[in-house]
């Protein structure tokens, strides 16, 4: 969520990165990006283009003023700038000459402010201006002007307003106005983290979600709880509730309206069903609690997404006092330990194969997919997959300092046996970045998932194929 309450001072550089898996701070990709910088901020735009703005702040948290905090928190205001061809099929080419130009008035003699993009952000009283590098078609771009940290004059309760413009040599301009409230709601959520072992397949588990909020401020808008299925699907019941699919859901988004006043905490007044799979082994039961107006966009299900047929789904008041939040201590989301489970069935530990595509002599990126099944294991190196690369293709390392987000890469395997090790566990799969030297035809490598024995008595599918296809 763009509003990023009250993250520690350390400064986050704007990054460009491609619109389909975009990915920020805590944000997982829904795919490996292409290597990409910025183009440099003089260098011409191309063609018109259109900017979106995209989890700009619709309510900016500042603390109230504490004297006694040796290191206060403060908010920083985050939001991402979307380009692309003002037609369809305008063709490549990128929005430049963009420049940022905030009011800060509501925060004099309430904040200090911090320009986050030194060299690129001037104050002047309290007119904040910022020149953002050229954004390609199709590339999303995150932007931190700044952060803030809270002053004398941050009396709980006090409120204003910060306009935002943005301007572009190419492109329309975009205005945005964030609500500035001090006081810091604090979400929170009651820890649903168990382990359930013998489910039979096909069997319902059932989750009560409750959330609360333990900060010093009200959330005036609604919350929304989301609810993530992995190994199970999601009973598509509640009509105030959006689901990824009308059928075998893995998703669900339910929306309140509010208010979440400080102090209150509520239960849903019915269960979450999660119908294990038929071949499921293993499945997590993942819920978490956002602020409706400031979910992020590839979080959100979109407002076309089908909703339940059956009565909504309600809240009934409960005792929060139990209830976790996250360990930033003005955060944004709660989110807990999922709800784990284990069926009856053995474990199965499946690679999945991959192609590597490209043309000869190029450098790819390629996403090693993490295998199926649990038990996924090795002697001595637990959580790792080894690739044997096919003929004609080589890796290209990637030094810890240049990988992006919290994405992982492969690496040469300290076995010394000319595979490539690829570690794991957070999904969708680790990064492994080729040069495809010379076409050969039919090549063919592998995949490779270590499992126990004893655990996994299938073996014959932890090894999977590794192609290659020649673009021209």
């Amino acid at each position: 969520m763009a509003y990023v309450l009250a993250l520690a001072a350390a400064v986050v550089w704007a990054v460009s990165r491609p619109e389909a898996g975009a990915a920020g701070p805590g944000r997982a990709p829904a795919s490996a990006p292409a290597a990409h910088r910025w183009a440099p901020a003089s260098s011409a735009p191309s063609g018109k283009g259109v900017l979106t703005l995209r989890d700009a702040p619709h309510v900016l948290y500042l603390p109230r003023y504490d004297p006694h905090a040796a290191a206060p928190y403060g908010p920083t205001y985050t939001f991402d700038l979307a380009a692309a061809p003002a037609s369809p099929g305008g063709g490549q080419g990128s929005v430049g000459g963009i420049e940022v130009d905030l009011d800060l008035s509501a925060l004099q003699g309430r904040a200090h402010i911090h320009p986050r993009l030194p060299g690129d952000c001037s104050l002047t009283g309290s007119r904040m201006k910022c020149r953002v590098p050229n954004v390609q078609f199709g590339r999303v771009a995150e932007v931190s002007p700044f952060y803030v940290l809270p002053g004398p004059g941050a009396v709980l309760g006090r409120t204003g307003t910060i306009p935002l413009t943005v301007r572009a040599a190419n492109a329309p301009a975009i205005r945005h106005t964030t609500r500035l409230v001090v006081g810091s709601p604090q979400l929170t959520l009651r820890p649903s983290g168990k382990r359930l072992t013998g489910v039979r397949p096909g069997d319902a588990i059932r989750l009560t979600p409750a959330f609360g909020n333990k900060g010093d401020t009200g959330i005036d808008g609604g919350v929304s709880l989301l609810v993530t299925a992995q190994g199970a699907t999601l009973s598509t019941r509640y009509s105030n509730c959006r689901y990824d699919k009308p059928t075998g859901a893995t998703k669900a988004q339910c929306d309140f309206p509010g208010p979440l006043p400080a102090g209150t905490a509520f239960e849903t007044d019915g269960p979450i069903t999660a119908k294990t799979g038929a071949d499921a082994r293993n499945g997590l039961i993942q819920d978490s609690v956002w602020r409706t107006a400031d979910m992020p966009y590839f979080t959100a299900l979109p407002t076309s997404a089908p909703h339940g047929t059956g009565a909504p789904l309600g809240l009934r008041p409960v005792d929060g006092g139990a209830f976790v939040r996250n360990d930033d201590e003005y955060s944004e989301v709660a989110s807990g330990d999922a709800l784990a489970f284990e069926t009856s069935l053995h474990d199965d530990v499946a690679a999945v194969g991959f192609t590597i595509r490209g043309k000869v002599g190029a450098t790819v990126d390629v996403t090693v997919p993490y295998p199926q099944g649990d038990g996924w294991s090795g002697p001595d190196d637990r959580g790792t997959l080894h690739v044997t690369l096919p003929a004609g293709v080589s890796l290209v390392e990637v030094p810890p300092e240049q990988h992006e987000s919290d994405i992982l890469y492969c690496y040469p395997s300290p076995r010394k046996d000319g595979t490539v090790a690829c570690p794991g566990p957070a999904p969708p799969g680790t990064v492994m970045r080729v040069h495809i030297d010379r076409r050969v035809d039919g090549a063919r490598g592998s995949v490779r998932a270590d499992s126990d024995p004893a655990l996994d008595p299938d073996r014959t599918d932890n090894t999977a194929p590794v192609t290659v296809t020649y673009l021209p």
